[in-house]
């Protein structure tokens, strides 16, 4: 089984690269297209925007199939899609070409998630999506930072054509993987149906602002650090690298935690960190160790949030796994491509200064949807209006909207 959640790692890596990487190119990207930084930001916007609007409706319409054959057509398009992306001339063909990449990333994401659901035990579940997450985290670890040490000699061009490799060298690990045969096919409009009663999109709402939180001030992460303490390049690379691990760690902890004590003190302890990091992150004064450590705080907690989410998203509603799960992905894509847009205008509106504590203000607003589906949760458990009687974990802190 681990060798088998770990191929499903790498091809998450894969495509995450190819997603993170462009937050370290975009002065390149942009004297590359003859645009500016913020609108070479965009294209994280509209990889993000494409990616969540995708999830859902590809995971309806292909996800009733082999699953090792579906996530092999989604490396290879993502394949397709990052070559594209390398050999496009301008910054029309640039965003299209990052279309064809995201739907691969949107198509693939979902379906490695509940294939690593499916093939863990029950009681190690939360671990094995953490897992597969980890191919995400580690993205940020090796990806932005790579981008920023490679757009210099290979050009952004070098480094796409390289994670279009990359994409090729995790479709070739799939055959560690069993077929899984048909599986009833899931409408559309019976995917949708998953979203009825209250915890599930409250669950959903948690995900949507921590994703907003994390990446209002991550699209923007390299001209923050700048702001903030004026760093040396190799410097800003060394402290990516920080929150990258940090994010690694963080997520295998939530999976660890979420197993443990439950995916709501999961989730709390996450927005926690998350937001304790944002907004201590202008008031370390320049300092190398401080930063880091603010950087540390904000991966942890950042990448803390989706395993725990995912759990309690597959817990709430196992008879829709797939559909609960692409709603996820989709919803935290549209946070990344809602935070470059929030970023933007708050750089615009207030200045590069309140970035973070923006991003952090998010993380905080996200307690009161968590607090609404730790309610929620509890009545369910004892087997109140929003669900059966069942035997549950010590899942749930006592939370209250007065977080």
């Amino acid at each position: 089984m681990p060798v088998r959640i770990l191929s499903l790692a790498l091809g998450n890596f894969a495509v995450a690269t190819g997603a993170y990487v462009i937050a370290g190119m975009l002065a390149d990207v942009a004297s590359h297209t003859g645009v500016a930084v913020s609108a070479a930001g965009q294209l994280v916007t509209v990889y993000a925007l494409t990616y969540g609007l995708a999830a859902p409706v590809l995971s309806a319409l292909f996800g009733h199939g082999d699953r090792r054959r579906l996530l092999a057509a989604a490396l290879v398009l993502s394949a397709v899609g990052n070559v594209l992306t390398a050999l496009a001339p301008g910054f029309a063909t640039l965003a299209a070409a990052r279309v064809l990449a995201a739907a691969g990333a949107a198509l693939y994401a979902p379906a490695a998630i509940v294939m690593a659901a499916d093939l863990a035990p029950l009681h190690r579940r939360g671990s094995a999506v953490a897992l597969v997450v980890t191919g995400s985290t580690l993205a940020t670890v090796l990806g932005v930072p790579a981008g920023v040490v490679l757009a210099g000699p290979l050009g952004h061009q070098g480094v796409y054509a390289c994670i279009g490799l990359l994409c090729v060298g995790a479709l070739a690990t799939l055959r560690a993987l069993p077929r899984t045969g048909g599986v009833p096919r899931v409408p559309l409009r019976t995917g949708f149906g998953a979203l009825k009663g209250v915890l599930v999109p409250a669950v959903l709402a948690v995900s949507l602002l921590a994703s907003v939180s994390d990446f209002t001030a991550y699209t923007f992460a390299v001209p923050l650090l700048s702001h903030v303490g004026d760093p040396a390049p190799e410097t800003v690379s060394v402290l990516l690298v920080v929150y990258g691990v940090a994010g690694s760690l963080g997520n295998t902890a939530a999976g660890w935690v979420t197993d443990r004590i439950g995916a709501v003190w999961a989730m709390l302890i996450a927005l926690t960190l998350l937001g304790a990091g944002l907004i201590a992150l202008p008031l370390v004064g320049g300092s190398p160790v401080l930063t880091g450590t603010a950087l540390a705080l904000w991966g942890l907690g950042g990448w803390g949030v989706l395993p725990a989410v995912q759990a309690k998203l597959l817990d709430a509603a196992p008879e829709a796994a797939g559909s609960v799960v692409a709603f996820n992905v989709s919803v935290v894509w549209l946070g990344m491509g809602l935070g470059g847009i929030v970023g933007g205008g708050v750089i615009e509106a207030a200045g590069m200064s309140a970035l973070a504590v923006a991003a952090g203000l998010v993380a905080v607003a996200a307690l009161a949807p968590l607090a609404v589906a730790a309610r929620v949760a509890r009545t369910r458990a004892r087997g109140g209006a929003e669900g059966v009687p069942r035997q549950a974990p010590a899942d749930e802190p006592a939370v209250s909207a007065g977080i």
